[in-house]
């Protein structure tokens, strides 16, 4: 496990990628389970009440179709398993990485000007580690689809848009980090 965590972690600071990683189905599956598994965690300890599995689930099939489909348009759907590993893990990383942000921020305020201050400087706070995640989803993207940065980026960017519209439209919140 020590080697997969130094490769992953090479991975968001952009100097490996997906490519190094192992090609393992088993794995992916694996991952696949233990995101849902985190995401139920969180969401009972933040206290959510809505369908968390099923947004879980809605999400994970909503992220591995469109990779899936974003690589067969490129001719390069052999890069499947290592690139949804990349995506996957990079974003559990990243959901790890926000959840003290998520647990010190609270309750989410209905109305903007509801917001405490705590808030307020929680979102700031957490506006780097959503570029970053941004920065390293185009990094995987680029290397998986053999695109320049900047397109994986703009694709980064889309993509991140459809999922919380994804999210928004089943009445719940979608994603990892």
């Amino acid at each position: 496990m020590g080697p997969l965590l130094t490769l992953l972690w090479d991975i968001c600071r952009l100097r490996r990628g997906p490519q190094d990683l192992p090609y393992s189905p088993r794995l992916l599956v694996i991952v696949c389970a233990f995101g849902l598994g985190l995401q139920l965690v969180i969401a009972r300890v933040l206290g959510v009440e809505q369908d968390t599995l099923g947004a879980g689930v809605l999400s994970l099939a909503f992220n591995l179709g469109a990779l899936f489909l974003l690589l067969n348009l490129r001719g390069v759907k052999n890069r499947f398993i290592q690139s949804a590993l990349a995506l996957l893990c990079c974003a559990l990383l990243f959901t790890l990485l926000s959840l003290p942000i998520a647990l010190l921020a609270g309750d989410h305020p209905v109305t903007p000007e509801q917001m405490s201050p705590l808030q307020l400087l929680l979102g700031l706070v957490s506006l780097p580690l959503l570029i970053w995640k941004l920065m390293v989803d185009a990094h995987i993207l680029r290397h998986s689809l053999d695109v320049p940065f900047l397109a994986g980026m703009g694709i980064a960017v889309l993509w991140l848009i459809a999922e919380l519209a994804l999210g928004a439209a089943a009445g719940g919140a979608t994603g990892g980090a």
